[in-house]
């Protein structure tokens, strides 16, 4: 090779190295200032939280519990009579808090003898944590999905809980901070409760869709409240996505690992609970979607189940797809009561 076009190629590899660095140091700078601009939604958010709890309950109410989002806002709030109101806020509304629950750290009797003002929280300590937290080498673009504030009693006191999705590792943590300070808070990890469906099945399972029971009970060990966005189960996987865009991901061996955020547009905010769905019938949908879509007997082993609503918020429902057709795949739909809906 002539030696110009040598140094003509090796330049431009150089020039495409140089490219591609300078791209992905734009993504990140990117995604860095995106997670900056979400910081100050979300503390704009507790703001206009803390004045509508403000106006409903008086100046600084007392709370064993808070909650808050860029979306939503949630609080058990102690009232004058001793009784304790659970209120959800979403934008400028109250919303119903049917199917919903916000559970304390401690004991009930504790929690509600470690009440704290709510303006024990505010945004400066808060802002203090963050820019400590993303000047830490690959933190700049992490992003937090949540916040929680309540009496820790591990620590017997009063913490703040930051949940966040890492862009670097993508991995999901909880991390803890002092909401007077910003300082970081060392919680000592409780041993790990191990739900029963898990511990008597120290097996890797050949059908997960035999599972579905255990891979809810290992969610609800890490989510105890949070409302399903849609649940995907095959034989090899079930995929959670939760109603607030985060997912988790249940396999063989029976482990939970939390993913990256669902960005897509087919999810209902609204959610709903396990509690609707008569899981009981799931194991015969297979056969009854054969029989319905008038398709093979031997289609009946290779189905797999989306539990949802669709994006609209609509009734939530049980389709079975066959994955052994090449796309446009037949499906069959149900209620979440096992009932016939529609097919192709």
């Amino acid at each position: 090779m002539d030696l110009r076009v040598r140094a003509a190629l090796g330049g431009l590899a150089m020039l495409c190295a140089a490219h591609a660095i300078a791209q992905g140091a734009n993504v990140a700078a990117i995604q860095a200032s995106e997670a900056r601009k979400a910081d100050a939604r979300t503390l704009a958010a507790l703001e206009a939280f803390r004045h509508a709890l403000i106006a409903r309950f008086g100046a600084d109410p007392t709370l064993t519990m808070l909650r808050w989002s860029e979306s939503e806002g949630s609080a058990l709030v102690q009232t004058s009579g001793g009784a304790t109101e659970y209120v959800i806020r979403q934008g400028d509304a109250w919303v119903s808090t049917a199917n919903r629950k916000l559970v304390p750290w401690a004991p009930p009797a504790v929690a509600t003898a470690n009440a704290f003002r709510l303006s024990s929280v505010k945004s400066a300590p808060i802002r203090a944590w963050l820019d400590a937290w993303r000047k830490a080498p690959g933190q700049a673009t992490d992003f937090i999905t949540d916040y929680e504030a309540g009496y820790e009693p591990s620590a017997a006191r009063l913490v703040v809980r930051a949940r966040v999705g890492s862009m670097t590792t993508f991995g999901l943590a909880q991390h803890a901070f002092d909401p007077s300070t910003g300082s970081s808070v060392t919680i000592a990890a409780a041993p790990r409760q191990v739900p029963k469906a898990i511990a008597t099945a120290q097996r890797r399972t050949d059908d997960l869709r035999r599972d579905a029971s255990a891979a809810l009970a290992a969610l609800r060990k890490v989510e105890p409240s949070a409302r399903l966005g849609s649940m995907r189960i095959s034989q090899r996987e079930i995929a959670f996505t939760l109603a607030d865009r985060r997912t988790w991901t249940f396999d063989p061996s029976f482990r939970l690992t939390a993913g990256r955020p669902y960005d897509g547009s087919f999810l209902c905010a609204e959610g709903w609970l396990e509690d609707e769905v008569d899981w009981t019938k799931l194991a015969a949908l297979p056969r009854n979607g054969v029989l319905a879509a008038n398709l093979d007997d031997g289609d009946e082993a290779h189905a797999r189940f989306t539990v949802d609503r669709s994006r609209d918020c609509g009734p939530l429902t049980i389709e079975v797809t066959y994955d052994n057709y090449r796309i446009p795949q037949p499906w069959a739909r149900f209620d979440a009561r096992g009932r016939y809906l529609t097919s192709r």
